[in-house]
């Protein structure tokens, strides 16, 4: 520390902004999840009725809504804050495309993938390398 003004812990523009980003980032998951169990349980999705594409899609509305509260969570922050996220969401980005190239090249080569299974695991790279280069983004 510089000087005895100096704090180690939050500020209180930090704070808020903390508490701004879980304002729209909470209602949105918690509609995701209010979604899911609705198409789970009622959407119907091994049948043959036509609705089922709609059901299917509804998740994309609130995951939308987690959208917009990362974006307005990036453009809250500090500009070193909005550096280091958007750096986490480059190696995700590449995270992703890398794997998306591998399991369809895979795929192509007749490694036996579940169509239902590919988008998931180049969801989950991309998620799992943006979480963890996030964490890891302030250290070095």
């Amino acid at each position: 520390m510089t000087s005895d003004l100096d704090t180690r812990g939050p500020s209180d523009g930090d704070r808020a902004r903390s508490r701004a980003y879980l304002r729209d980032f909470a209602p949105a998951m918690a509609a995701y999840t209010v979604v899911v169990v609705a198409v789970g349980t009622w959407g119907g999705l091994g049948g043959d009725s036509p609705w089922r594409y709609a059901w299917a899609l509804l998740p994309v509305l609130p995951v939308g809504l987690v959208v917009r509260a990362v974006a307005r969570g990036l453009r809250r922050s500090d500009e070193y804050a909005r550096l280091l996220q958007l750096r986490a969401l480059a190696v995700s980005f590449a995270a992703a495309m890398l794997a998306s190239v591998a399991l369809g090249m895979l795929a192509i080569a007749g490694v036996p993938l579940s169509a239902e299974l590919l988008p998931w695991l180049v969801f989950g790279a991309g998620m799992l390398t943006w979480i963890v280069s996030a964490a890891l983004s302030g250290r070095g």
